[in-house]
């Protein structure tokens, strides 16, 4: 990897971190965070696809890469960051439990199929090999417009029923993720 570039996003996500979670927290959210970008990166190197850089930004961290040639190498990349949280959920519950859960649900959230997380890169992948470009792109768009616009409506439920505005916010971002991988600028 060649370039990493730090945008002013991920200053303001750090922050909103360092300020909302205990130091071993932050630890574990970073190493499980790491361990699934590794994974990614892996996976990437064995297939031969070229990686540019990494991007941290108010989103997290992305790898930047070439496309790859055929569509299941596209979803091999996609799902191994999320099993490389898998594995590392399943050697480090035991031994520091909150390693564990942290990774668990990093994996689990980025298996979402919604764009541009690893589910829906997995999902449009799948798509690809199916249908052309196109009809693919507007499957997988429409697909994560429907679990973003869901899980708004469950997060307003849940905050009008007195179970807090936290479903909605993560909603909200998901939400923001699918029209910034799509172009759409969100301000």
């Amino acid at each position: 990897m060649k370039h990493i570039d730090l945008q002013p996003g991920a200053a303001l996500l750090f922050g909103i971190l360092l300020f909302s979670l205990t130091p071993s927290e932050l630890l574990a959210l970073t190493l499980a965070a790491a361990v699934h970008e590794l994974g990614h990166l892996l996976m990437l190197r064995m297939l031969g696809i070229r990686v540019f850089g990494l991007t941290l930004a108010v989103t997290g961290p992305v790898l930047r890469c070439e496309r790859a040639a055929v569509w299941y190498e596209d979803l091999l990349a996609a799902l191994s960051g999320p099993m490389a949280g898998l594995l590392l959920w399943g050697s480090a519950v035991s031994r520091w439990p909150l390693l564990g859960e942290i990774s668990l649900f990093l994996s689990i959230l980025n298996l979402l199929p919604i764009l541009p997380l690893d589910g829906g890169r997995a999902l449009l992948a799948v798509l690809r090999h199916q249908f052309d470009e196109t009809i693919a792109e507007r499957i997988c768009t429409t697909v994560s417009g429907l679990l973003c616009g869901a899980m708004l409506f469950g997060g307003f439920l849940a905050a009008a029923s007195g179970y807090g505005i936290t479903l909605a916010v993560f909603a909200g971002w998901m939400a923001v993720l699918a029209c910034q991988s799509h172009g759409i600028v969100v301000k």
